[in-house]
């Protein structure tokens, strides 16, 4: 069991945080004019995830991050 816990990349995500990320996601797709499922969304989607397991985890500051990113 401790071989197969050494694995996992990240610690549990709960639902509040899931929305919030999904949230931030669908608004800048919106903006940037492409669905989630598009190959942008999906980038945008992996920048906010990794932004938030390296401890960017207020909504205010993945807005920012990916609204400063080169569209």
């Amino acid at each position: 069991m401790r071989a197969a816990q050494e694995n996992l990349p990240h610690e549990y995500i709960g639902d509040q945080s899931l929305s919030m990320m999904r949230r931030v996601l669908v608004e800048e797709c919106a903006r940037r004019e492409v669905g989630p499922d598009h190959s942008m969304g999906k980038d945008l989607a992996a920048v906010i995830m990794n932004a938030f397991q390296s401890g960017m985890t207020e909504e205010a500051e993945l807005v920012v991050l990916v609204r400063n990113l080169c569209d």
